[in-house]
């Protein structure tokens, strides 16, 4: 009863993981296109999405690996 729980738990849990980086993906796609039809500076806006990136793949690897524990 415990381990199907458990699963039933990982599931929806890994669920949850891609709905996140799927609710990501689509911010960055508006994001980008704002950045780049409204910015001032291509390059800045290259920089800013570099950063941003970087930021987000940190912060989701250290989700996947935090969620590998569980």
């Amino acid at each position: 009863m415990e381990n199907s729980i458990l699963s039933y738990f990982q599931i929806g849990v890994e669920g949850l993981y891609y709905v996140l980086l799927l609710i990501f993906t689509i911010h960055t796609i508006f994001l980008v296109f704002h950045w780049f039809t409204y910015g001032n500076d291509r390059r800045t806006s290259l920089i800013a999405l570099a950063i941003y990136l970087v930021g987000g793949a940190i912060l989701f690897v250290t989700l996947s690996l935090a969620l590998r524990g569980i």
